[in-house]
């Protein structure tokens, strides 16, 4: 059986990928967790290095080490703007006839005996007998249009970026500080930061408040001393999509034949939807997908039984 393929490669790409690397770093309580996770990487083949607190206060000054039990440094981790990915994404598909009917609402979508039949959108209905969900934060508004539950929630997030005064060096990895919650990186001469929330907070309201603002700046500079100062240039808001368990969804017909799902990737879309893109595109196809396993992302699995949280540091 031939699977699908991509029509397209990513040397088509024309956007900037920047490899500045990934540093997690771990205290005394965090520690067995990051070994058990850099463990898994090399046996997967990934080059991760483990750093002790002293590599860590050389290589990077700009870091308080002091309660630091250990890190996980990867130079091969890097950045990518997931806008410049849209772009010429859509540019490929619309080169091979795909119509993209961007800013287009669908109000409906039609089910008749358990089986998509069409959905609607404003005055046009249109002929679907297979719709994919992927709509992000408002992926379980979707599959309610389809009677489907689907538990994806919206969750508001903010992100800082600094003046500019090149507080850290313009080569800084994406930082994340796994004993207060903060991550940082540089970002053409300004610095990135943003904290994993204590509460995960649900909905859509994007207005930046006050207090997660001043969260972000206290968190932040317990660790990089040298941000304390610093000026705001700017307030990056934006949803995630969470799910109960902290994992995607990819569903192919699992209540509705037809409907299919693949969301909630709660902030790892960039690194996650390709894979899982290209496994539901041969389930469409071909009924099954040889690259992975689908089921552990089934939507059912909520259902049945309490889902097992996977660890994430920047949830």
């Amino acid at each position: 059986m031939k699977f699908y393929e991509p029509v397209f490669s990513s040397s088509d790409f024309d956007g900037h990928f920047e490899r500045d690397g990934y540093l997690f770093l771990a205290g005394d309580a965090q520690r067995e967790q990051l070994l058990a996770a850099w463990r898994v990487q090399r046996e997967l083949g990934v080059p991760t290095e483990w750093l002790d607190h002293e590599a860590v206060r050389e290589r990077y000054p700009y870091i308080d080490a002091s309660n630091l039990a250990g890190a996980t440094w990867c130079a091969e981790d890097g950045f990518v703007d997931p806008w410049s990915i849209v772009q010429w994404l859509s540019r490929a598909c619309r080169s091979r006839g795909v119509e993209i009917r961007s800013q287009r609402r669908v109000d409906a979508i039609d089910v008749a005996h358990q089986r998509v039949l069409a959905l609607t959108a404003g005055a046009e209905r249109i002929d679907a007998p297979i719709v994919v969900n992927a709509a992000g934060a408002w992926a379980g508004a979707v599959g309610q249009l389809a009677g489907v539950s689907i538990p994806v929630q919206p969750s508001p997030r903010i992100q800082l970026v600094t003046d500019l005064q090149q507080a850290l060096p313009p080569t800084t990895p994406l930082v994340v500080d796994l004993t207060h919650g903060g991550y940082v990186r540089s970002i053409q001469g300004r610095v990135l930061a943003g904290v994993s929330p204590r509460t995960i907070p649900i909905g859509f309201e994007l207005e930046p408040r006050f207090e997660d603002m001043d969260d972000i700046a206290t968190r932040v500079s317990m660790r990089f001393p040298g941000l304390r100062d610093i000026g705001i240039s700017r307030v990056i808001s934006g949803l995630y999509e969470v799910t109960p368990g902290g994992l995607p969804i990819a569903s192919f017909g699992e209540h509705v034949t037809g409907f299919c799902t693949v969301a909630g990737f709660n902030g790892h879309g960039i690194m996650h939807s390709p894979g899982l893109a290209c496994a539901m595109a041969d389930t469409i196809v071909h009924g099954r997908s040889d690259r992975f396993d689908l089921a552990p992302f089934s939507a059912r699995r909520f259902a049945e039984g309490a889902p097992r949280r996977r660890h994430s540091s920047l949830i």
